[in-house]
């Protein structure tokens, strides 16, 4: 009976199953049937086991809370200043250019040297022209003898008015021609127009200079300029007679005053040229150094801070980001000055708690855990 019951079985099962079932042979079917067994036991697996750690991942992120580090600032009064980038130039620099041609017969300077105004820097031959001198100042004395002469013989009535006036007149062209030669010979000796430091030597003894070469540089040490160019924005809240000042490259800072603001911009730049006196004494400073000048405009309460704490919002607006009961906040600031010593703003209220590590990965609205600066964020 029971071999019925499983012929029964069988014979039902072979008519259910499909006919490419019935056509694989019996090794295929086994394959296919421990296959299906293997998907089926895997992906049970990663059902039952990736579920809950996605889960508690995801748990794990909403509950966290970002740690960022703050600071509170402070106002101070602080002078609102325009920098511009500038440099040093001397007030006086000249080349001292000949006069007269000749050949040098002596220089009187070296490069470096601090000359007196009316020193001789370069001496030319003289040549003929101290002859020509003593023959103009002798026909002068010869004038001068015919004209008192011509003038006594008038007053006797001896000779007319008309020869007196013209040896009058012969005295007065040899006294020019006296001065001309005077003059020629003078310019033989070339000489510092003003005092100052002799910056730079043209020629040497034997050079023949014609009237407009250069014997040699002066720079007059003090006072001295530093000078720039002021955008549209700035050059009106500056005046002639403001203070200012002028850091060198060399890290020295020097006090002064504006005593130019130019009224008319240059075309190129649209820009203004300003030019600060500065004082120099000691003749330290030097022409060309760059500088940054530095003019303050007005007075108002400014914070210092670090500019890497600096943030643009989506709009380009230059801010900080605050924290106010946990909350993230992002507040604009106005730049009011900017150096070696930090930077100063403006915009933002006493008290202010400032993010200063880690506002580059929080946004506005954002909730944070605030810890003061130095801790471990």
């Amino acid at each position: 009976m029971l071999g019925n019951i499983f012929q029964n079985i069988r014979s039902w099962w072979d008519r259910t199953q499909p006919g490419f079932w019935r056509r694989m042979s019996a090794g295929y079917r086994a394959a296919l049937v421990i296959l299906a067994i293997a998907v089926l036991w895997l992906g049970s697996g990663m059902l039952k086991s990736g579920q809950p750690v996605q889960t508690q991942d995801a748990a794990a992120k909403t509950n966290e809370i970002p740690r960022v580090q703050v600071r509170t600032l402070a106002s101070t009064s602080r002078d609102a200043t325009v920098t511009v980038r500038g440099r040093t130039q001397a007030l006086h620099a000249v080349d001292v250019r000949a006069e007269a041609d000749g050949v040098v017969q002596a220089i009187h300077f070296e490069k470096g040297e601090r000359i007196k105004a009316g020193d001789v820097l370069c001496e030319l031959k003289v040549n003929d022209r101290a002859a020509k001198f003593d023959e103009a100042r002798a026909l002068v004395s010869q004038r001068e003898k015919e004209y008192a002469a011509a003038a006594n013989l008038a007053k006797s009535g001896y000779v007319s008015a008309t020869q007196a006036k013209q040896a009058a007149a012969a005295l007065e062209a040899a006294q020019a021609e006296q001065r001309t030669m005077q003059i020629d010979l003078a310019n033989t000796r070339i000489r510092a127009p003003f005092s100052g430091l002799v910056d730079d030597r043209y020629v040497n003894e034997g050079d023949y200079m014609k009237v407009g070469d250069k014997c040699g540089m002066i720079i007059a040490p003090e006072p001295f300029l530093a000078v720039g160019a002021v955008s549209e924005g700035d050059v009106g809240q500056l005046k002639v007679g403001d203070r200012a000042s002028a850091t060198l490259v060399t890290g020295e800072t020097v006090e002064g005053k504006i005593r130019f603001v130019a009224d008319r911009a240059d075309p190129a730049t649209r820009t203004f040229r300003i030019e600060v006196e500065l004082p120099n004494p000691d003749a330290r400073l030097r022409d060309g150094v760059s500088a940054d000048i530095h003019i303050p405009v007005r007075q108002l309460r400014a914070m210092k801070i670090s500019p890497g704490i600096l943030v643009l919002n989506d709009n380009g607006v230059v801010g900080v980001r605050t924290v106010e009961s946990g909350i993230v906040h992002f507040k604009p600031v106005q730049i009011v000055s900017d150096g070696p010593d930090g930077m100063w703003v403006s915009g933002i209220a006493d008290g202010t708690t400032v993010i200063t590590v880690g506002q580059e990965f929080v946004a506005e609205g954002s909730r944070v855990k605030a810890v003061p600066a130095g801790a471990r964020a």
